[in-house]
């Protein structure tokens, strides 16, 4: 929390933050010591809360978050959504899902685009599970609302997805580097701490229901109509070979002793002849491979 005492102006007062009110201190302060007195228990002085104020949001869903000021009068303030999950208030959806997603990687959320204007974000606990919706054109916050499971549905912690949005955005579809070949550009590196296997993907298609295949970036990630997503890149396993691998076998490796694949958050796109090259070397270096 930013508490900012009663007589005091901030940097939000001047900006057009729809929404935005200051919770009075005194209020909370009363409350803090009804509960505590209730409970006959110590309890620390609230009284340093009746001069204060605090920034908040509210939104049109009815739901109010917390607003903390910044030096950057472009952001707007920081809403504080949970836990890691600080977004600024003025911004695209597309320059906030780079923002969302970047959190996510560090700390095991998930941010996923929805549409052209909204943005999905997911915590660990029950509860942190968002829709944050975009006004494009004033670059600002429009809506926050909870999503909310179902009762008769058991709440699941959200893994991060095998393959994030990022990647999927820089994918292209299967056959588009056919000209180039081994020039073509790894994208997406997949591995298993439990071996030594190691998937490298140069481009990538969503394989319908229908016998057709899309593009990636063509299709919404949970669209019901997408059967699998196929692969083409360079495959270091009991051979070194070019070819296709899917999602779904990705997927479902793990369990028991076996580690789940994994994608490695710091791979720099490399050309399939580097990597084909790198690995032929290590192979030839390397005495204990029956080959």
């Amino acid at each position: 929390m930013s508490w900012i005492e009663k007589k005091q102006r901030t940097s939000l007062d001047d900006l057009p933050i729809h929404g935005l009110h200051y919770l009075d201190g005194a209020l909370l302060a009363r409350l803090f010591a009804l509960k505590y007195a209730e409970a006959q228990t110590p309890f620390f002085n609230p009284d340093w809360l009746k001069e204060q104020k605090l920034p908040q949001v509210q939104f049109p869903s009815g739901m109010t978050f917390d607003i903390w000021e910044t030096s950057s009068p472009e952001s707007g303030g920081i809403i504080h959504i949970y836990g890691e999950m600080d977004l600024p208030y003025f911004d695209t959806r597309d320059r906030a899902w780079e923002q969302a997603n970047d959190i996510a990687e560090q700390v095991g959320y998930l941010a996923r685009k929805q549409g052209e204007n909204q943005l999905e974000v997911i915590g660990h606990d029950a509860g942190e599970h968002f829709l944050i919706t975009y006004d494009n054109q004033e670059r600002r916050i429009a809506d926050i609302a909870q999503v909310k499971r179902e009762e008769r549905e058991p709440y699941q912690h959200h893994r991060e997805p095998l393959l994030d949005q990022a990647s999927r955005e820089r994918l292209p579809k299967l056959y588009a580097n056919e000209e180039i070949g081994l020039n073509a550009l790894a994208q997406v590196k997949f591995f298993t701490p439990s071996s030594n296997w190691t998937w490298y993907a140069s481009e990538a298609s969503a394989a319908m229901k229908d016998g057709t295949y899309k593009s990636l970036n063509d299709v919404d990630p949970d669209d019901p109509e997408i059967e699998d997503v196929i692969f083409f890149g360079l495959v270091d396993g009991f051979e070194l070979e070019l070819g296709n691998f899917s999602l779904s076998e990705l997927e479902s490796v793990g369990g028991g002793l076996t580690l789940p694949i994994e994608r490695d958050r710091h791979f720099i796109p490399t050309t399939l002849k580097e990597l084909q090259d790198t690995h032929r070397n290590e192979r030839n270096n390397d005495d204990s491979l029956p080959f």
